[in-house]
């Protein structure tokens, strides 16, 4: 069981696997991203750093949500269709604490 605990710095997480949704919904389950200006490299224009509590495991679980080499200021990925968005972390848990918060079968 993984409690949402809310968005938080991050930095050196990888890719952990993907959810499908849209950008309405991310935003209603996780608030406004964390940035939503294209990087520097333009690689990604959307993203949330987002922080979790393993119950089970008594840890602290980083998470990333984020666009990926759209190249377009996220125009696809905030059109309000569902979208394949990037997970990153350090660990799976990362990816398994998302799609519960999101209400996803994993």
């Amino acid at each position: 069981m993984y409690e949402f605990k809310g968005q938080t710095v991050s930095s050196g997480t990888s890719l952990v696997g993907y959810v499908e949704a849209t950008y309405e919904e991310l935003v209603s389950a996780f608030g406004e991203p964390t940035y939503d200006e294209p990087s520097a490299d333009e690689k990604v224009s959307t993203e949330w750093n987002l922080k979790f509590y393993d119950e089970d495991w008594d840890r602290e679980v980083v998470a990333t949500i984020y666009d990926w080499k759209d190249y377009d200021g996220g125009e696809t990925s905030r059109s309000g269709k569902p979208y394949r968005w990037h997970v990153g972390g350090k660990i799976p848990a990362a990816l398994w604490a998302v799609q519960e918060h999101l209400g996803i079968d994993a």
